[in-house]
């Protein structure tokens, strides 16, 4: 999802692009991204200059929405948790301050944070 923000606009970018430059097998890429086509937040385009994009803008798009495509629901607490009320309830306020701390943390501001982290690292060669 970040190379597809960075290079937003772009067009569509091939998978093997994306393996490439985030160090990921082609084949689990591929897993991730049909997960992530079916949760709505990515297209495909086939064909000879087909690829990936996304869906919609990057600002649009939070962390928390990604990282519950690929992986479900984020749950520190459990029903069965519910008997240790203590524990649960430091859990549930836990989870709820990651929760809110994903979703107000776009696509967008990932991909800001890259590029300058990028022009840091080139800056200091």
């Amino acid at each position: 999802m970040l190379e597809l923000a960075l290079n937003s606009g772009s067009g569509p970018i091939q998978i093997s692009d994306i393996a490439r430059e985030q160090k990921i097998p082609i084949r689990y890429l591929e897993q991730i991204l049909l997960v992530l086509k079916r949760s709505g937040l990515v297209l495909s385009t086939r064909g000879k200059n087909g690829g990936y994009t996304l869906s919609r803008r990057s600002s649009d798009i939070n962390v928390l929405q990604i990282i519950e495509s690929v992986e479900g629901a984020l749950e520190l607490t459990n029903k069965k948790m519910k008997k240790f009320a203590v524990l649960f309830d430091a859990f549930n306020k836990i989870q709820n301050n990651i929760k809110k701390d994903l979703t107000n943390l776009s696509l967008e501001e990932l991909a800001f944070r890259k590029r300058q982290q990028d022009l840091a690292i080139n800056y200091n060669i």
